[in-house]
């Protein structure tokens, strides 16, 4: 399915149209929530695997480890073996070490740099992960860095360098870190994915965790040199001259996957490691220049980090000049690594002195290039944050950011395997992040579902060059077998990124061809499904319409991928200009001195327009309040800075048509009217983080919108606008829908405090809570589908209309202002009343419920005489809910107990819960001619029983069982009763057909034996299943009929019954007893009469030649005298009456005519 995707940035958008409903995006992202949960699970198994059992003798099997089974570094520290790879060898970390902020850009960001920003990673927590650990208390760190771990190993001097290059205070101005106010987490490198997984940043679960970490170090591997001797550390049964390991997809790079996976703004920095020059003694293979990086930079969703030397003033790409020892790629599979460069040669920052006070030094590798890269992206994070509502970037965004951005660096345009995608430039990356508009530039994060396209149109100026990158967290690969570059493609969600011009030219990402080594050149001409970024540049567009594409190849693992996009180029929007505040302090809209063409320039001496794209940027403490004298219009709004920003409109409007964001510390709009207008189809962004309503009204008039930040809207009007809300809620004043408009998105409730207003024509999203928390309101909801709950908090809301499936209300009155609702449930709480007014109806389809107390009550209440109508077979048992004028009818029991307070209202009991009669039963075993068992279930103080199997027969046993001999549909009643009343029941019962073949009953003596054998048996007398007789065969200790039934795995088949008897001929003893039956034969019924000095129970019953039981009657006989008359059944025929007392049994043949 190819659908048009709305993309979201700044007040201006290019999409041209949404086609993609908010139930597809709720859909996707709880896809995507149950992926991030299935992965979860998968890595903690993952971790058992990297965790080092320790092994005898390992020092023997492995030639570089010392006795205590460590390797010995350069700088005396001891390497212990972290986990044993794939081939069983030691996994053993190193540190890659062998005027850094300028070469990144970073100083563009920190105060006094040319973009204006004072970015310093204050309040903000970077991970710095390491051997050993750091000199906590070193003054550039000034009381910032704390162990996490609790590691008290020797301080390190390299875990220091590193971070002082990512957060050094700057006391030695030549050593200020990237981030010199961040709060730091250190760790040494021992479980590192467990303490990644443990403290990494999540805005539920961690919302004061690592958004970023640090790791200089990586696996020991290839050739190493140490004192001047070499030492290879590959395994020859793998592969005799070169490290396997070498650009290998492992289960630490799947390890590292999966955690990002689960964890979407957790940036992870891996230094690339240093190994391209490592040559060996010439028994091997030396180890460079290409397919030098090891396993962690391999993962697929992390940034592995190249060094090159300083660069002061750029100006072309041979100005970056590449270290002598950064690893090149390609990995295994083709990929890109590294992903970037930064400046890792003569790198001066805090150390440690001989003697173990602060020192500084410069060092060289990739260990200085990854925080240097760490620092300056961490500041990345934090502007974004500034402008977005202390919302970040996820991890995706913010490596196609940082790609997107960076300096061309390498022999040709494009990426290489060398300098990956070029060198770190967060400067230009920030100016993105300040300058995003919506239509020249952005950064997007987007969810794509399983056979979807997502695509967007924009209008180039025919100059600006059109660059499009898009980067995604792939799910973790599977590493394959171990050997020497195997090609297995570890790229598991393959997303394609496509510009087509509008006369169908297809532009095409770049690609290398691993073929070709570090030789390889950037491609521009196929498809690329390698790489987890994929980036599209037009150097030389026309001015004519393009459309981006991104879709991608068979079936989504976990059926959605979440990706980000950064666009940039030169775009024709619809505006005509732009203006900036200048206004100072307090100054009217109105006034063309207060507008400038430029930001802090001169008066533009007109006010903003139709065309008009309005800007309003300042800094902490410039607080600034803008009046309005007249209504105005805008293309759109903007407002950025640390300023507090008021709009007093005067009663007038603003007419907007094409976004409003709010990005500022505070904004307050009051007294008058926002509208917003277009003919446009592409959905325009309104974003209204930290703003303040009062007495404004939001008039969503014409075109489409998208509402992305929002606290508490005013009074909001939908006429033929379309409003995507992408929030969890929307919290309005009031809601009117008067014309063909519509309100979708994310959001699952809308809490108003007035009205709630939805006309006919409407469209509303229909799955959401509407939540009424006023003093006074009305809910009219006339749409043609019915939201699923209204929640009544407080006040009084009065209802005009149906439209809503569930009512809930507490600490409130509910006031029904018509004469008929239906709903599906209502919910009644605390202090709360529903009002049906004079004499309104209430159907309630589904259920009913009360949940007060008996300080504060419930009340249903009518004013001359209103209905409940629940016609729904339920028992229910409430306290503390009174009635008034209310009747209730239907099938449903209600009970309100003994002390409840109704008034003029029929139809609810006043009883003890647990005496209410209830009739109930399931049924077990409905197959032809089988002992199809009923099971009771009925509640309640029940004195008799007496159930009809659709006319075939009776019973008055509390478990009866009955046999019906042909398959068909029977209606089953149950009638319970007692001295006050009677509940009936009615059941529909399937009687299916049964494959097994009736048993007979064998006589020998008192022995009973059933001829069919069965999977199971079970004995009854007299209708009744004897306990424990489930055997085969059955001593008959006690006269009367039995039967038996044997079993299968789905039905069991009955037998005829057999009567026993130790009396040769009854039906002439009968009187002998002083018992008479008659008249026989009989039409309709026949009597009893029992005239002797027994006393004691006496049970009756009445069943046919199959043994199916249609009468019983149980009675206490304490006189001479009993007459006791029995109905026969419907069906002619011949049946036994079976009269049992406490140790004996009389059978009589009845005839009934």
């Amino acid at each position: 399915m190819r659908r048009k995707i709305t993309l979201l940035t700044c007040a201006f958008v290019i999409a041209l149209g949404s086609q993609i409903s908010a139930q597809d995006n709720q859909s996707k992202e709880a896809l995507l929530q149950k992926a991030r949960e299935t992965v979860k699970s998968s890595l903690q198994q993952r971790l058992d695997k990297l965790r080092y059992i320790p092994q005898p003798n390992i020092s023997q099997k492995f030639s570089y480890l010392n006795a205590d089974g460590m390797l010995v570094l350069e700088d005396g520290f001891t390497s212990k073996i972290q986990y044993l790879d794939e081939s069983g060898s030691p996994v053993l970390y190193a540190p890659h070490n062998t005027n850094a902020a300028i070469t990144t850009g970073a100083v563009h960001l920190q105060p006094g740099g040319d973009l204006g920003l004072n970015l310093t990673g204050k309040g903000l927590t970077v991970g710095i992960f390491d051997q050993t650990r750091p000199k906590p208390d070193h003054v550039e760190f000034g009381g910032r860095l704390t162990q996490i771990d609790g590691s008290s190993e020797d301080l390190s001097t390299h875990a220091t360098h590193v971070s002082g290059t990512v957060m050094g205070g700057g006391a030695n101005s030549q050593a200020k870190g990237m981030a010199y106010e961040a709060t730091g987490w250190s760790f040494n490198w021992d479980a590192d994915i467990s303490k990644m997984n443990a403290n990494a940043y999540d805005p539920a679960t961690k919302p004061n965790g690592m958004l970023i970490s640090n790791h200089s170090y990586g696996i020991v591997l290839g050739w190493r040199s140490n004192g001047g001797s070499w030492t290879w550390f590959g395994n020859a049964n793998v592969d005799p001259d070169k490290d396997w390991r070498f650009g290998f997809y492992s289960t630490k790079s799947q390890a590292i996957d999966e955690l990002l996976f689960t964890k979407p703004y957790y940036s992870v920095v891996w230094s690339a490691g240093n190994d391209r020059d490592d040559v060996g003694d010439g028994t091997r293979d030396p180890d460079g220049p290409d397919d030098t990086i090891g396993p962690e930079g391999v993962a697929k969703n992390n940034f592995a980090i190249g060094a090159v030397e300083r660069v002061l003033d750029y100006k072309s790409p041979q100005d970056v000049q590449m270290s002598g020892f950064s690893s090149w790629g390609p990995v295994d599979d083709g990929r890109i690594k590294p992903d970037l460069v930064a400046m890792g040669v003569n790198v001066f920052s805090a150390s440690i002195g001989p003697q173990g006070g602060d020192s500084y030094a410069s060092q060289s590798g990739t260990s200085m290039a990854a925080p240097n890269a760490t620092g300056s992206m961490f500041l990345l994070q934090q502007l974004y944050s500034e402008r977005n509502s202390g919302r970040f970037m996820l991890s995706s965004a913010l490596k196609a950011l940082a790609i997107h951005a960076a300096k061309e660096a390498g022999p040709a345009p494009g990426p290489d395997y060398m300098f990956g995608w070029g060198l770190l430039d967060v400067n230009a990356a920030a100016k993105i992040v300040l300058n995003e508009d919506g239509s020249s530039q952005f950064i997007r994060e987007e969810l794509l579902g399983d056979g979807e396209v997502q695509e967007f149109d924009f209008i180039s100026d025919g100059v600006t060059p059109i660059r499009v990158t898009i980067a995604w967290t792939d799910p973790a690969g599977s590493p394959p077998g171990q050997s020497n570059n195997p090609t297995d493609l570890m790229l598991v969600n393959d997303l394609d990124l496509r510009v087509f011009d509008e006369d169908g030219k297809e532009f095409f990402p770049w690609s290398l061809d691993p073929s070709l080594r570090a030789g390889a050149r950037g491609d521009r001409t196929k498809d690329n499904f390698r790489d987890n970024v994929e980036q599209v540049l037009i150097d030389a567009p026309e001015a004519k319409r393009y459309t981006v594409r991104v879709s991608h190849k068979n079936s989504l693992e976990f059926g959605v991928q979440q990706y980000s996009m950064v666009f940039t180029a030169g775009t024709i929007d619809g505006a005509e200009e732009t203006l900036y505040w200048i206004g100072g302090t307090e100054g009217s809209w109105n006034d063309g001195n207060n507008w400038s063409l430029t930001a802090q320039g001169s008066p533009a001496g007109k006010i903003p327009s139709n065309g008009t794209r309005v800007v309003f940027e300042g800094t902490e403490g410039g607080n600034t309040a803008v009046n309005l004298s007249a209504s105005v219009n805008a293309f759109s709004v903007n407002l950025f800075g640390d300023q507090v920003v008021t709009f007093d409109l005067g009663g007038n409007n603003i007419n907007v048509t094409n976004g409003f964001r709010v990005s500022n510390q505070i904004t307050e709009i009051r007294n008058g009217t926002l509208t917003f207008e277009n003919d446009l189809s592409n959905a325009q962004i309104i974003e209204f983080g930290q703003t303040a309503f009062e007495n404004v009204r939001l008039n969503f008039n014409t075109g489409n919108w998208r509402l992305i930040a929002a606290e508490k809207l005013g009074d909001v009007r939908i006429d033929e606008a379309n409003l995507e809300v992408a929030l969890e809620s929307l919290e309005v004043n009031l809601l009117e829908m008067v014309g063909a408009g519509s309100i979708d998105g994310s959001f699952t409730s809308i809490t108003f405090e007035e009205d709630f207003i939805a006309e006919p024509q409407a469209s509303i999203k229909s799955d959401i809570k509407v939540i009424f928390t006023g003093e006074n309101g009305l809910f009219n909801q006339l749409a043609s589908e019915n939201i699923t709950e209204l929640d009544v908090q407080s006040g009084e809301l009065t209802l005009l209309s149906a439209g809503v499936d569930k009512i809930t209300a507490s600490n409130s009155t509910v006031l029904l202002d018509r004469e008929v609702l239906t709903i599906s449930e209502l919910a009644l709480g605390e202090a709360s009343v529903f009002d049906l007014g004079p004499s309104g109806q209430l159907t309630i389809l589904e259920n009913i419920s009360a949940n007060a107390t008996s300080d504060l009550g419930a009340k249903i209440q009518a004013g001359n005489k209103g209905q409940i109508i629940h016609n729904v077979y339920r028992k229910y048992c409430f306290e503390n809910l009174s009635l008034e004028n209310v009747d209730l009818e239907g099938d449903a029991i209600i009970n309100l107990g003994v002390d409840a307070e109704i008034t003029n209202s029929d139809g609810w009991l006043t009883q003890n819960c647990e005496d209410v009669l209830f009739a109930n039963f399931t049924v077990q075993y409905p197959c032809a001619g089988a002992a199809v068992s009923f099971d009771n279930l009925s509640e309640g103080a029940i004195s008799n029983y007496s159930w009809d199997f659709g006319g075939l027969g009776e019973s008055e046993l509390e478990n009866p069982f009955f046999v019906f001999d042909t398959p068909g549909s029977y209606t089953v009643t149950l009638t319970i009763s007692n001295d006050d009343g009677s509940t009936v029941f009615e059941q529909a019962v399937e009687i299916g057909s049964n494959d097994l073949t009736k048993p007979e009953i064998v006589a020998n003596g008192t022995t009973l034996t059933s001829q069919q054998p069965g999977n199971a048996y079970q004995w009854y007398l007299n209708g009744v299943a004897i306990s424990g007789a489930t055997s085969r065969s059955i001593n008959a200790e006690s006269d009367g009929s039995y039967q038996v039934a044997i079993f299968n795995d789905i039905c069991n088949r009955v037998s005829d019954p057999v009567v026993i008897s130790s009396i040769p001929n009854q039906e002439q003893d009968l009187a002998r007893f002083g018992i008479f039956v008659g008249p026989i034969p009989s039409d309709d019924k026949v009597k009893v009469y029992v005239s002797n000095t027994y006393r004691g129970p006496l049970t009756l019953s009445l069943v046919d030649m199959a043994g199916r039981e249609y009468r019983r009657t149980e009675v206490g006989k304490n006189t001479d005298e009993l007459e006791i008359e029995m109905n026969l059944p419907a069906r002619q025929g011949l049946y036994i009456l079976k009269i049992n007392t406490n140790n004996l049994t009389l059978h009589k043949k009845v005839i009934k005519q």
